[in-house]
């Protein structure tokens, strides 16, 4: 009788304890998976959002810039790097911005605003803004077009179609305005983008600040985020211009990776928890078994076998133990990720994140195996490991006492 047939019977001698032990493994598993899908396509939705809103994969910034977000020194000529960028055929969209803040008025109220001056054709393909609208169109042609978010829109008491004016302070000091038609509205539920920020074509936002020929950043959207570290390093490369410097959204978006970095933090506590707990329990149900059976093991010793072997058929059981859990555990944790990623679930995020970014309630897991492999291997080795203390008990049990154990 093999050493693995032997340890199989020994595990089913007792199903119901066994049953137990393979159980926990499994919904620990399962536990590990779901943590760290729901955590990995939460994260992959902000990402996505973040970068379709204002940040882009990749930007291009003049250099020494303070305020990344809204940088206080310009670009010149940014065509040129918009169309170092298209060229490339990773990039999904591409186009220049200018930022600064400003005052918007209606004939009844004003507020204080972040005015984006964007390239219309560009920004379609770029941001996601336009998926967002609810009223009228996104540009028409019309340089003198602006669209709003619907929060802002109704704290001016102005509705589609009525005129607004846009002002800032110029480097010089003087003010400059100029009138705008609100040709679009959106919503998205964030208090920044619905609230506060006012799009406009870019000739006419560097008309305003006196900035003629210049941007804030190019922004470039990518097909892939995985390829954006390749794409950084190679338009790098390219640049040519000293003034300039390549940036990612995680140099520009830094509440995006702290929001990351927390969340992985708190995903490996609660697998050390976990791991914790599974191999408490196989621990426990391998030194039950221990203690049921110091008198077959003594018996086995006296016949002639090594301490080895023991140690050897002990292990084997808490692999098997834990090679059935995991299988269990994967496939639950795989079920439960596929019914969640076809009908989403719902938790209140976009309030959290409406600050920030527009963001949705409703996060669609998606699997991911690799991720999921390893913890799996891990798993399984706490179930193997859990076992070793009571293996090496059982090795150095004295044959006689054994015997005579009741």
């Amino acid at each position: 009788m093999t050493l693995w047939t032997l340890a199989l019977r020994n595990v089913l001698r007792n199903a119901r304890r066994s049953l137990l032990a393979a159980g926990a493994v499994a919904v620990g598993l399962t536990a590990v998976m779901f943590g760290q899908s729901l955590l990995r396509s939460f994260q992959r939705q902000m990402i996505d959002k973040a970068t379709g809103v204002m940040l882009g994969h990749a930007q291009v910034q003049a250099a020494g810039v303070k305020d990344r977000k809204v940088p206080e020194k310009l670009l010149t000529r940014p065509e040129r790097f918009s169309e170092l960028m298209r060229r490339d055929p990773r990039v999904k969209a591409a186009g220049a911005r200018l930022l600064y803040t400003g005052l918007v008025y209606s004939a009844t109220a004003s507020r204080g605003v972040l005015i984006a001056g964007i390239e219309p054709d560009a920004e379609k393909e770029l941001s996601i803004i336009p998926g967002y609208l609810t009223e009228g169109r996104y540009f028409g042609g019309n340089e003198r077009d602006a669209v709003m978010g619907a929060k802002l829109a109704r704290e001016l008491d102005v509705r589609l179609g009525e005129r607004i004016v846009v002002m800032a302070q110029r480097p010089g000091g003087e003010m400059q305005s100029e009138l705008f038609r609100v040709a679009g509205l959106y919503h998205t539920a964030s208090v920044t983008y619905d609230g506060q920020i006012v799009y406009v074509p870019l000739a006419m936002a560097q008309r305003i600040r006196g900035a003629e020929g210049k941007a804030s950043h190019v922004a470039a959207r990518l097909h892939d985020g995985d390829a954006l570290e390749g794409f950084s390093a190679d338009l790098g490369g390219v640049l040519g211009d000293p003034g300039a410097i390549v940036l990612t959204y995680k140099d520009v978006g830094s509440e995006v990776v702290g929001i990351k970095k927390f969340q992985d933090a708190i995903l490996i506590v609660i697998m050390l928890v976990i791991y914790l707990i599974v191999g408490l329990g196989i621990l426990n149900s391998v030194s039950m078994s221990l203690f049921e059976r110091i008198r077959e093991f003594g018996v086995i010793r006296a016949v002639g076998a090594r301490p080895s072997v023991l140690v050897r058929l002990i292990l084997a059981e808490a692999a098997l133990l834990g090679g059935v859990g995991v299988l269990a555990g994967a496939a639950l944790g795989g079920a439960l990720i596929g019914v969640f990623g076809v009908s989403g679930l719902h938790l209140p995020l976009g309030t959290a994140l409406s600050y920030f970014m527009p963001f949705d309630n409703v996060v669609y897991m998606r699997a991911q195996w690799g991720l999921h492999a390893r913890s799996a291997l891990g798993l399984w080795a706490v179930c193997v490991g859990a076992a070793v203390g009571p293996a090496v008990r059982a090795a150095r049990l004295v044959v006689s006492e054994a015997l005579r154990h009741v």
